[in-house]
């Protein structure tokens, strides 16, 4: 029940995912097509809120906190970008995993934070004169370490796994972008405020030995198939330099 259950609901994530894609299309499909051309140099930082996908012993283990990024993105012919930047994954233990203190359980506090420098290419859609759509594929790698680990030495934890791991990463994201009006000629068009979806994909498998779960029914039972993987939904803010095309 609680594998149909997931994936109705991935199911879901994925339809509301294309939908949210597709909608400006939609909405805007009667309308004439815009020709018009993004800033030469884009600065570009999100805050988002991941959820745990893949696999399901990761997503038992732990859920996203947040997710930021900040990236330096600049023209390369029309509106397609090459950029670099950085990105900050951090994720908190689900708060059934708990640890007996004489007769007492107390929520552990254990946390998987990622430090992940990535490139970025992009390509931005114009759908008004003040609304675009960008399609972003970012590639990374991952420094990733548990943090604040309760050391439990039961049998099902040994051998131990690493308290720190490295992996490469693929993270395609979609955003609407609305380009906010400002006083004044030199303001007016600098500023877009954006919402963004992300899917990131982690080429490595969970060890939950890593941070210590191993020794918990409700996550060594679970399955261990795939890579690491979680979905975000977050805003942001993007700073427009230099004269754009209209």
């Amino acid at each position: 029940m609680v594998s149909l259950n997931y994936t109705s609901q991935l199911k879901k994530l994925i339809k509301i995912f294309l939908l949210l894609t597709f909608l400006p299309f939609l909405l805007c499909a009667q309308d004439a097509p815009i020709k018009k051309e993004n800033a030469p140099f884009i600065i570009k930082a999100h805050v988002a809120i991941p959820k745990t996908i893949t696999s399901n012993q990761f997503r038992q283990s732990f859920n996203g906190f947040y997710e930021a990024d900040f990236s330096l993105n600049i023209k390369l012919t029309g509106n397609f970008y090459l950029g670099v930047g950085y990105q900050n994954s951090y994720f908190q233990n689900n708060q059934f995993l708990k640890q007996k203190v004489f007769n007492a359980s107390i929520p552990y506090n254990t946390r998987l934070i990622g430090d992940c420098p990535f490139v970025k290419l992009s390509y931005d859609k114009f759908l008004k004169q003040r609304i675009y759509i960008n399609y972003s594929l970012n590639y990374g790698y991952m420094l990733a370490r548990y943090s604040n680990i309760n050391e439990d030495t039961s049998a099902q934890n040994k051998p131990f796994g690493p308290k720190t791991f490295t992996g490469q990463y693929i993270q395609p994201e979609v955003s609407f972008n609305f380009i906010i009006p400002g006083e004044g000629a030199s303001l007016d068009g600098r500023l877009a405020f954006s919402v963004i979806f992300s899917y990131t994909t982690l080429f490595c498998k969970y060890d939950p030995k890593g941070p210590r779960f191993n020794q918990f029914d409700e996550v060594n039972t679970k399955s261990n198939h795939y890579f690491m993987s979680w979905l975000a939904v977050g805003f942001g803010i993007n700073i427009l330099i230099g004269k754009n095309k209209k």
